[in-house]
């Protein structure tokens, strides 16, 4: 189920002791997830938000504090609408509705392109300047990819302390390719 998996990837980042884990926002009802977007929202957003409404920030708090996967934090309800708004839907990859769930603070951001399924819709990846592409079919697979990421080093703390990638492995594993060498 798509929670246990939620809940699997905010123990990976636990494990390694990431900031973001003690600033999680808690969750909100389905209700809001609608109200937000003024519409209906498939079960694996309101599950995501349901689990997370974005992080609490706090004083003194660098990007990196926020982050659930590297360079990306996840997003309230309220920023998800704010990001899309921005954004726009213009893409032809997204479709007139799509909700953003982890995003940088450069712009990039995944999404849950909603009109391609109604229940467990596919995730794009948006990189400002660059091409939308659907990565994962869902979710949930997106989740278990990134707590995958975690098991298998592609998620790491630096010697700084931060969280960084193996980018290779990444996007090779993001785009089905497998890395060289």
């Amino acid at each position: 189920m798509l929670i246990q998996s939620i809940e699997a990837l905010w123990r990976a980042a636990e494990a390694l002791q990431r900031p973001v884990v003690a600033s999680r926002a808690p969750g909100v009802p389905v209700e809001e997830v609608e109200a937000v977007f003024g519409r209906a929202v498939p079960g694996d957003v309101t599950t995501w938000f349901g689990w997370s409404n974005g992080v609490a920030y706090a004083p003194g708090q660098v990007q990196d504090d926020a982050a659930l996967v590297p360079g990306y934090e996840p997003l309230s309800v309220r920023e998800a609408a704010a990001v899309r708004d921005g954004y726009g839907s213009d893409d032809p990859v997204l479709g007139d509705f799509y909700v953003p769930l982890l995003a940088t603070g450069g712009g990039d951001f995944y999404a849950v392109v909603c009109e391609r399924a109604p229940e467990h819709p596919p995730v794009a990846h948006v990189m400002i300047g660059g091409e939308t592409d659907i990565v994962y079919p869902s979710v949930g697979a997106m989740v278990e990819a990134f707590c995958r990421f975690y098991r298998n080093g592609v998620f790491f703390v630096s010697d700084e302390g931060t969280l960084e990638a193996d980018d290779v492995r990444w996007v090779a594993q993001e785009s089905g390719a497998r890395p060289s060498g």
